[in-house]
């Protein structure tokens, strides 16, 4: 990676969902890259199995059907591996709020403690909007 200085290792999320309301929709796939101050790389990625039907019109979004889920860890049974890889790091992605939103509330569905506090959150998609502004001012 060039251009970041890191005290601390970053870890990219990115989640693929049933739904947009995470108070009731659920996570069906997490992928997570993170880069470690020495610019070296590590990647935790897998399917999840929601426990719930996936709707049609998220499986044409992200492509991952109810087969796909079928015999795939539970958001319960991948949480430990989760929470062990990104333990220490800070957190980013493009649109961090929707993705750490539905982490925060997974965690919260199986009883699980989960905090962002005392990371540092970088979102992707609000410094490319400061950088490239699409509003009449620009």
């Amino acid at each position: 990676m060039i251009n970041l200085n890191l005290t601390r290792p970053l870890a990219f999320m990115d989640i693929e969902t049933t739904g947009l309301n995470a108070r009731q929709d659920r996570i069906v796939e997490i992928c997570v890259i993170k880069i470690f101050p020495d610019g070296t790389e590590d990647i935790l990625n897998s399917i999840i199995n929601p426990e719930i039907p996936i709707p049609m019109e998220s499986t044409k979004i992200h492509r991952i059907t109810d087969a796909d889920v079928k015999g795939k860890p539970t958001f319960d049974e991948f949480a430990q591996k989760l929470t062990d890889f990104i333990e220490g790091c800070d957190l980013g992605g493009f649109g961090t709020k929707f993705d750490l939103s539905f982490l925060e509330f997974e965690f919260k569905r199986i009883g699980k403690d989960y905090s962002k506090e005392g990371r540092q959150i970088v979102d992707v998609q609000r410094i490319y909007h400061t950088l490239e502004p699409r509003d009449l001012s620009a």
